[in-house]
């Protein structure tokens, strides 16, 4: 009961990250800032953590370039999505959007790799694309660039859950894996800030806050949790459980930015998650 519970701490500890970006892009920092600031801070924090616990930072040609690659379109540019999302629509349905990625992986792993389908599969594709039906129709014409934004984040980070079941960089330690990814996106963020003019000072207090919690509790803390849940119960529970993610930032959504809670979101939230649910299960099949 103890590991179950720390994993959902952990998902529920990520699932304010939306919450606190909208906290800085009402200080009207830009995604690219709050990008670069996000894993800045994180390979510092991580890189303190490592040296401490006495890990070895050592990795191989093909892990380097394979984690600088994944890095900027997994992690990188899958926040930037997040955080332009969030200037059109809510946490709560930007969040619940960007967890239809397990279809992703699952459609490329079938007609790419060839995995075995299965009916438990199928509907996880049919349980996401409907739910994600759902939740576009909440959207005003205006604002549906934000959907946009939240599905492009589905193929960005589906990438990097399928390079990191393929490629070499999967037998890094994970602390080390995501030093490197928090490293190399931020360098990469911050040559682009510097090109494009677009990179802001971090001159506030609070905003300052608000990214050190982000990088401490909803990155470094909460993976630390999911890894624990995933040696102790095993990977399939650990997923399941991990749907306190978006779930926490639906209710959070609603409770601090007092956002609408409509039929059509309970539905579609619904759906997105017996989708993963579906597709955790079928997997084992």
């Amino acid at each position: 009961m103890l590991n179950i519970l720390l994993v959902i701490i952990g998902s529920i500890a990520y699932g304010f990250l939306p919450i606190f970006v909208k906290n800085i892009i009402a200080y009207n920092y830009s995604s690219l800032s709050i990008v670069f600031y996000r894993y800045f801070l994180t390979a510092i924090f991580l890189f303190i953590i490592i040296i401490v616990s006495k890990k070895s930072f050592k990795i191989t040609k093909r892990q380097f370039i394979e984690l600088l690659i994944f890095s900027i379109i997994g992690l990188g540019l899958t926040f930037f999505f997040l955080s332009q999302s969030l200037l059109y629509i809510s946490a709560g349905l930007s969040n619940m959007i960007h967890f239809g990625y397990p279809v992703i992986v699952l459609l490329v792993m079938i007609f790419m790799f060839k995995e075995k389908a299965n009916i438990l599969k199928v509907f996880s594709i049919i349980f996401a694309l409907v739910g994600i039906v759902m939740l576009t129709q909440v959207v005003e014409i205006e604002s549906f660039l934000g959907v946009v934004y939240a599905l492009i984040t589905t193929v960005t980070y589906g990438s990097y859950i399928i390079a990191n079941k393929k490629c070499s960089f999967s037998e890094v330690d994970t602390m080390v894996s995501l030093f490197y990814m928090s490293l190399f996106v931020s360098i990469a963020f911050f040559i682009i800030g510097m090109f494009t003019g677009s990179l802001q000072i971090l001159n506030n207090f609070y905003v300052f806050g608000n990214f050190a919690v982000i990088s401490l509790v909803c990155t470094i803390f909460s993976l630390g949790l999911l890894l624990y849940g995933v040696k102790r119960l095993g990977s399939s529970l650990a997923s399941i459980l991990n749907m306190f993610e978006p779930a926490t930032t639906v209710v959070a959504s609603i409770f601090i930015y007092k956002e609408e809670l409509t039929i059509n979101i309970i539905i579609g939230s619904v759906l997105i998650i017996l989708s993963t649910i579906s597709m955790v299960i079928g997997s084992k099949k």
